[in-house]
């Protein structure tokens, strides 16, 4: 093992014991330990990989699920009265929460998400208020009950206990829910191997009364009255003053200029600076658009402003990263990556890494790093790439970058020698591993394209035995020879009919909105004529590709146009009433001239036939003049207007005016409703 890993192996080392501790349930030594780090944490400020890191990484992310929760409830059985066995507990139960909220915007989570989240929030909260109840300064759990009520709201039956009510109960909560709801969030509590709270009557003695309905600023001061000196629960309180948190950025200054920060010092105040910067710097999603280039620059000045700050070196690294990582998201120019932008990336990272190489963890500039290697071709001059995947594989937490050091081991990529790793333990330990943004298919895509095909193959078969979905979309273009074609390399080389729809109908199964769209695409192109079965197929594929939430835009467009035009034609009423009630709305109120037009174009023809509504010429040609007035020249909408406006029969014209006329008289209340809004 390297020298530059020596120093970092301690706390990993020590961290991998106190997770044989808790699977060997060794609790009496792992509550011995615990309590000391504790101690000396409460008295002294915050440090990296200190008693905080420890807590969080305890819970081995490689391991089931269901087997921690059982190791955690045998801790509290042999020792009830144990801090640290329902601190951890908690721990458990506001993860699983995350889990099964998701990552995704607050829209795009489902109802039964929410309920399911919450039900687990409930589980997370009584944990902690018993970790409260058994220790004389539970500042960790206080802190972790401000960022859990913050993050999915404080539930009734707490705000009653803390003004001393008898407490919200879940009959009472089910009864406000829909049932079908109510059950599929119980189930995805179930899932997670847990069952509704037992709800305290009273709350700890050891909380202070509760003087204000702000909860956030309640759990802050309650921490702070205990480690005064607590910058991370200051630094949590900041994060939810974002905007979309209901805050704002005058809240956030406020709130660190202010008398709760007073006794900061300089570089602790700064933390939060940077915290509050990180609102539309830290998220990809936030960053200006690629063409507003003064945007683009005022970002650039405010990292610069960041680095000229008096910064910790974890916290200069951190910017360091992720300046590195804004720039790369502008690296490309026309589709081409431009090498200069990219070098500028390379030393950013180089910067970050330098700082304090024996301690850093460089997981938040690995996909950068990659663009950079993969894409721009940079000369990886101080050996970034194989010095970061020999850390990363031993902090073991990151499952991008332990796939990649497993891969680059069994083939000898990256400057990592074969059998440098142990590939097979370090592919077994990426199975576990928790990753909602990483698309494995991609990654294999990458590899294929710029470093290996066999390891992506390899890649793609090794995500699939784990059931990776996006793997199996990868394997069936694979398998088309799509990637081939992608890499202008021979196409037929993995091309194999079978196995492609094979993958192609695995990963359909499985929810990949691009593999459902192709599946309906082909069964459409082959089949001038469908079965009924074919038709349900069809439909129920589009319809699923569609409604996937964050589906890719192109994919999404396909399937809301093959599915109105499957629909409309397919002479089922409720189909073409499906049609015209939620696929065209969809299209019509989408910010694409394009998919407005098609929209347009599909009203008018469904009230010039009546397909799903009833026959109107009136609100035909509504739809029709909306459509030509975006699209004039469209040729879908010309052959519509020569029916609508009857323009090859004798005396045409007078006619529909006279159509018009009457049934404009005639509208029912849906095809009103469908053209104004109302």
């Amino acid at each position: 093992m390297s020298s530059a890993i020596s120093s970092i192996e301690s706390y990993i080392e020590k961290r991998n014991y106190l997770r044989s501790l808790l699977a060997s349930h060794q609790f009496e030594q792992l509550d011995l330990l615990l309590n000391n780090m504790q101690q000396q944490w409460l008295e002294k400020s915050s440090e990296p990989f200190d008693y905080e890191w420890f807590i969080s990484d305890l819970l081995d992310p490689t391991k089931i699920a269901a087997d921690i929760l059982s190791h955690l409830d045998t801790w509290i059985k042999s020792n009830p009265t144990s801090y640290h066995g329902y601190l951890l507990q908690g721990c458990y139960w506001e993860a699983a929460a995350a889990r099964i909220r998701t990552s995704n915007g607050g829209e795009y989570v489902s109802d039964d998400r929410w309920i399911g989240a919450q039900l687990a929030r409930d589980l997370g909260l009584v944990s902690y208020l018993r970790a409260i109840s058994l220790h004389e300064r539970p500042a960790y759990a206080l802190r972790r009950m401000m960022r859990l009520t913050a993050y999915l709201g404080e539930p009734q039956w707490l705000y009653d206990l803390a003004y001393g009510r008898e407490p919200y109960t879940y009959v009472q909560l089910q009864n406000d829910i829909d049932p079908e709801i109510w059950r599929a969030g119980l189930r995805r509590l179930l899932d997670e191997g847990g069952d509704l709270a037992f709800i305290p009557q009273e709350l700890p003695s050891n909380l202070p009364v509760r003087e204000t309905d702000e909860v956030k600023t309640y759990w802050l001061n309650a921490t702070l009255a205990i480690r005064s000196q607590d910058v991370g629960i200051r630094n949590e309180y900041l994060y939810f003053l974002y905007p979309r948190w209901g805050g704002s950025h005058e809240q956030m200054a406020e709130f660190i200029e202010g008398a709760v920060c007073e006794t900061l010092s300089e570089q602790e105040r700064n933390i939060l600076w940077i915290t509050k910067a990180w609102d539309f710097l830290g998220y990809s999603i936030y960053f200006p658009e690629q063409e507003d280039h003064d945007e683009i620059e005022y970002c650039c000045d405010a990292f610069e402003q960041l680095l000229a700050l008096d910064l910790a070196e974890e916290q200069r690294a951190r910017v360091l990263y992720q300046y590195a990582n804004f720039r790369a998201h502008y690296g490309k120019q026309d589709g081409v990556w431009q090498v200069e932008k990219m070098q500028l990336c390379y030393e950013l990272l180089v910067k970050a890494w330098q700082i304090s190489p024996a301690m850093a963890n460089p997981q938040m500039g690995l996909d950068t790093l990659m663009s950079c290697i993969n894409f721009a071709h940079i000369n990886d001059s101080y050996n970034l790439l194989p010095q970061w995947l020999e850390r990363l594989q031993l902090l073991g937490d990151d499952k991008y970058a332990v796939i990649l050091a497993a891969v680059a081991s069994k083939f000898g990529l990256y400057g990592i020698s074969k059998g440098q790793f142990d590939h097979q333990a370090l592919m077994a330990q990426a199975k576990f591993l928790d990753a909602e943004d990483l698309d494995v298919g991609q990654a294999a895509a990458n590899l294929f394209g710029s470093q290996s095909e066999d390891a992506a193959i390899y890649l793609l078969q090794q995500a699939c035995e784990w059931g990776d979905i996006s793997a199996m979309a990868t394997l069936s273009d694979v398998y088309a020879g799509v990637l081939s074609r992608q890499n202008d390399r021979d196409i037929n080389t993995y091309k194999d009919n079978a196995l492609r729809t094979y993958w192609m109908e695995r990963a359909a199964n499985g929810g990949d909105a691009t593999s459902q769209y192709n599946l309906a695409y082909g069964i459409l192109e082959d089949n001038e004529e469908l079965s009924p079965e074919q038709y349900q197929q069809t439909k129920k594929l589009l319809l699923n590709a569609m409604n996937t939430s964050n589906v890719r835009r192109d994919v999404w467009e396909r399937s809301a146009h093959r599915l109105a035009t499957l629909l409309i034609f397919g002479d089922i009423q409720d189909d073409m009433l499906l049609c015209l009630d939620t696929v065209l709305p969809a299209l019509w109120n989408d910010e694409s001239v394009e998919n407005q037009v098609f929209a347009a174009g599909y009203y008018a023809l469904a009230f010039h036939l009546g397909a799903g509504c009833t026959r109107n010429s009136y609100l035909a040609k509504v739809w029709l003049e909306r459509g030509l007035e975006l699209a004039p020249e469209d040729s879908y909408l010309a052959d519509r207007a020569a029916e609508i406006f009857r323009h090859k029969e004798l005396l045409g014209g007078t006619r529909a005016k006279m159509g018009f006329s009457k049934d404009q008289k005639l509208m029912d209340q849906h095809g009103y409703n469908l053209t104004f809004g109302e």
